[in-house]
């Protein structure tokens, strides 16, 4: 299975797994699966840094590359084709970078692993990522 985490369940594998479903942490863990972190959420996290509403514990280009290593996870690249899909979703979701993430577990055939419900107002799978 192929999983894209979103920003919120990226930070949580690292700094708050208690937040994370067993079902989630299982998945991740889950060697035969492939984790996945769109550059959209590395493009969200880099912003929210360098304006000063996100604390890193090292600087991003650090904080990334050791994470991604870590985890094994691999970089989903942003294509036209993502973009083109992302302006034409139905409104649920004003988050662009959120409507990012749907439009590519759509065409890449992911599962979103998120605890955001809109996402399941859209036509994607949804891993639901927060403890009940």
């Amino acid at each position: 299975m192929k999983l894209l985490l979103d920003t919120q369940c990226w930070f949580w594998w690292f700094a708050q797994p208690e937040q994370l479903s067993e079902t989630v942490i299982d998945q991740i863990a889950d060697e035969t699966n492939e984790v996945w972190l769109s550059v959209a959420s590395v493009w969200e996290i880099g912003i929210k840094y360098e304006i000063g509403k996100l604390p890193l514990p090292e600087p991003p280009e650090t904080y990334f590359s050791n994470r991604m290593q870590q985890l094994q996870a691999r970089s989903l690249e942003i294509t036209a084709t993502h973009a083109i899909r992302a302006a034409a979703l139905p409104l649920h979701h004003k988050d662009p970078f959120d409507r990012m993430l749907i439009a590519q577990a759509q065409i890449e055939e992911m599962v979103l692993v998120s605890s955001d419900s809109i996402f399941t107002r859209y036509d994607v799978s949804v891993l639901k990522a927060a403890r009940s």
